[in-house]
């Protein structure tokens, strides 16, 4: 990231230091544990959030962030302080999407703007009785798949991957499917970063391998033949495989 990339962060992260100490912090945790059993146990909002980054007990850091869905909703609890909280224990995944997009675009600040507000309304908007778990894995996926339609209605604009999300609680095979797509896109990130494959040729298998976009629906955007792709693909697709030879 850049010096100026991650500003808003920092600027989170320096807020989120001084609710923890408010009284307001303390006033909402006792009334949210009033009708959120999973809130109950916690007296300051820092032991809510590291209770939620327990990588040993992943169902209670579900429990916790299920409950901040709710109140944060606007058809459960419309609560904007839990919707608040909610999106800082977000963060570490919003870091992860923010840096694979900035690495194609080169743009931090966008980035990180675009994560954040997207966030931010999913929080609002979340539907907690039709998937009631998988708090972060779902938020964080809508957030990609959205990001990346908005990519494709603007012509030139970079897919950042599109992730399926089930309307429920999310199959193991779904979970596989997307885990695969992730890794898909972290070798074309590399590729880029390493000069294996010109941005366009990145962009292009995306497009194609991630987006499942057929070459010739791809020319308009491109600015090139069916011809022309077809053999642009080619190329990037056995530099890649001789690059991936050498590194094996």
């Amino acid at each position: 990231m850049s010096r100026q990339g991650m500003g808003l962060l920092r600027r989170m992260e320096a807020e989120w230091q001084a609710l923890v100490v408010s009284r307001t912090a303390g006033a909402a945790l006792t009334r949210w544990a009033a009708t959120e059993p999973a809130l109950a146990p916690f007296t300051d909002l820092q032991a809510v959030r590291t209770a939620t980054e327990d990588r040993l007990d992943k169902d209670r850091s579900d429990e916790i962030l299920a409950a901040l869905a709710r109140l944060a909703a606007r058809d459960g609890g419309d609560d904007e302080l839990a919707a608040r909280v909610l999106l800082q224990l977000m963060l570490a995944g919003a870091v992860r999407l923010i840096r694979r997009i900035t690495a194609v675009t080169g743009d931090p600040v966008e980035a990180e703007a675009d994560v954040l507000t997207e966030l931010s309304t999913l929080i609002r908007t979340y539907p907690w009785r039709r998937r009631p778990k998988r708090i972060a894995a779902n938020l964080l996926l809508d957030c990609q798949q959205r990001l990346s339609r908005a990519a494709r209605r603007d012509q030139g604009s970079v897919p950042v991957g599109l992730l399926p999300v089930d309307e429920n609680e999310p199959d193991p095979r779904a979970e596989h499917e997307a885990g695969e797509r992730v890794e898909v896109i972290d070798l074309f990130l590399w590729a880029r970063r390493t000069g294996v494959l010109s941005g366009e040729e990145a962009l292009l298998l995306a497009a194609h391998r991630v987006d499942e976009a057929p070459v010739r629906s791809l020319t308009g955007r491109f600015g090139r033949s069916a011809t022309g792709l077809f053999a642009l693909r080619s190329q990037a697709e056995q530099r890649l495989r001789t690059a991936l030879a050498h590194v094996a």
